[in-house]
């Protein structure tokens, strides 16, 4: 079943619409709508997509190569929906469709590292992949938010170039990895 017609948001202007309409009728607070805003900017940055739509209320979903890597999942690092939840448990859809992880190159502790990030912030229930949105704007430190979703991007993104110019890009990441890692590490050094 296709969740787009009239009454679904579908694009950017449609986003923006749809704030500017729920914060007009006090459907949100401008605080609300304004930790929309800038978590959209902020996914537009550091997403290879952001994808809108599939919802009746200002919504989007960022996806990042590095992470979904060879998956079959089409997964995002993040999804929020002002009317709803902002969640992360999509990331850990890659996980779900491939155990061993073969289709890409960040392991299972980058998630979980990621997920400990979120439980960590202030107003995130307990064992919670996700957080009301109206809650997020007003008690979560949105810096903080995304400099974690910037940390486990970086760790994807870092892991999936592994040597570049023969040198290590930021080695504090770089970490012992799975064998197909080591071996792409021992190919880059001896060449």
């Amino acid at each position: 079943m296709s969740r787009t017609g009239p009454g679904y948001v579908e694009s950017e202007a449609e986003l923006f619409a749809d704030l500017e309409r729920k914060e007009e009728n006090g459907e949100i607070s401008e605080r609300t709508a304004n930790a929309f805003r800038e978590l959209y900017e902020f996914a537009k940055e550091i997403g290879d997509e952001v994808q809108i739509g599939e919802a009746k209320n200002a919504n989007f979903q960022v996806k990042v190569d590095a992470h979904q890597g060879e998956s079959p999942s089409d997964t995002s690092v993040f999804t929020a929906n002002v009317n709803g939840k902002l969640k992360i448990w999509p990331a850990m859809m890659v996980i779900k469709n491939d155990a061993g992880l073969d289709s890409v190159e960040w392991e299972k502790e980058d998630y979980d590292e990621f997920e400990r990030a979120f439980h960590s912030l202030k107003g995130v229930p307990r064992d919670s992949k996700s957080i009301k949105f109206e809650t997020f704007a007003s008690k979560t430190d949105r810096d903080e938010f995304m400099s974690m979703v910037d940390e486990f991007v970086t760790i994807c993104q870092e892991i999936r170039i592994g040597y570049v110019g023969g040198r290590i890009r930021r080695s504090d990441t770089l970490r012992k990895r799975s064998s197909k890692s080591y071996i792409l590490f021992l190919a880059v050094s001896l060449s």
